[in-house]
């Protein structure tokens, strides 16, 4: 940890109000925070966590000069805690979950909160939630568990029911267009095209995600148009992570069907032009029930399937479906 983090610019208002339950003395033992993909989940989680843990608090959050601010600049804090999806299937398993939990249950060493930090909380596998719960069911004083996670909806609805839930929002979009323009062109196009995901916006303006892009979209032309055959589409694809083609062949689905139903939606001009041309390949009900597939690939553990051998299976239905 090179320095302390900022809390979003456009999710103060959100910063602020957490923080002041805090100082009431009415901060919940556990916090799930959600919101659209790229509004800053994991970035508001790691600034909350460190205005907790600051010993000189102040109303934007940690001190950056205290102690303890000190020992979280050095990654060194003995009542912090964060654990993070690991593994082939990107995960979080069951073993570091259960030292957690032992963790969670010792005094805090400087008086204040003990901290655990969960990224991208939906990954956890059943045994590891199973492990979660019981710290959920009967919290130690003083620990905080901050949960983070896109898709609530793969968290068993056990764990979901004792978190306080936090959906975070763009609550001032001037910011976040301020925020974005420092970094790159066109940011309310990007933010548009992103959903409303400020970090999502700006990860699909990098270099590496306009490659991926590039060759997705080539991808999707060749199958919906009948240029060249299934294997050689799927194994055009065979460098990019199975979750990557998957999220982003579920979207441009119901973008898709979106266009068929004359709704208005914001998307990157390179794929708005290519889902225009090929919209008419396939039903609005075909286009639903596609997505719907692809989606639910992309929420199992699709990091561990292996690009082509799924995606073929796909590409023929698709291609049967077309009647091309």
């Amino acid at each position: 940890m090179e320095a302390l983090t900022p809390c979003p610019p456009w999710l103060v208002s959100d910063g602020a109000a957490v923080l002041s339950r805090s100082k009431a003395g009415r901060l919940p033992h556990a916090l799930l925070l959600t919101g659209v993909d790229g509004i800053g989940k994991r970035a508001f989680a790691q600034w909350l966590t460190e205005a907790l843990l600051c010993r000189e608090r102040t109303e934007s959050g940690a001190c950056g000069a205290c102690g303890s601010c000190s020992q979280l600049l050095a990654d060194a804090h003995p009542d912090y805690r964060k654990l993070v999806p690991e593994g082939a299937n990107a995960a979080i398993k069951v073993d570091p979950v259960r030292a957690l939990v032992e963790w969670l249950q010792l005094t805090a060493s400087q008086g204040s909160y003990r901290v655990a930090l969960l990224e991208r909380a939906d990954t956890l596998n059943r045994n590891a939630a199973n492990s979660l719960l019981k710290t959920l069911e009967e919290p130690s004083d003083n620990a905080v568990l901050i949960l983070s996670a896109t898709r609530t909806g793969s968290l068993p609805a056990t764990i979901r029911s004792r978190c306080q839930k936090i959906t975070l929002k763009l609550g001032d979009k001037a910011s976040a267009l301020a925020w974005l323009g420092k970094q790159i062109e066109s940011p309310e196009q990007a933010l548009a095209a992103s959903g409303g995901g400020p970090f999502a916006a700006l990860k699909e303006a990098s270099e590496e995600s306009v490659a991926a892009r590039t060759v997705l979209l080539k991808a999707w032309q060749d199958l919906l148009l009948h240029k060249g055959s299934v294997g050689r589409i799927s194994d055009s694809l065979s460098a990019l992570d199975t979750s990557v083609c998957l999220a982003a062949f579920s979207q441009w689905c119901l973008l898709a069907a979106k266009m068929g139903v004359n709704v208005a939606v914001g998307a990157n001009p390179a794929v708005h032009s290519v889902i225009s041309e090929t919209q008419d390949r396939l039903s609005n009900e075909q286009w639903f029930t596609l997505s719907d597939r692809l989606l639910q690939l992309h929420r199992s553990d699709s990091a561990s399937f292996k690009t082509q051998t799924v995606l073929e299976g796909i590409f023929a239905d698709i291609r049967l479906m077309t009647n091309g």
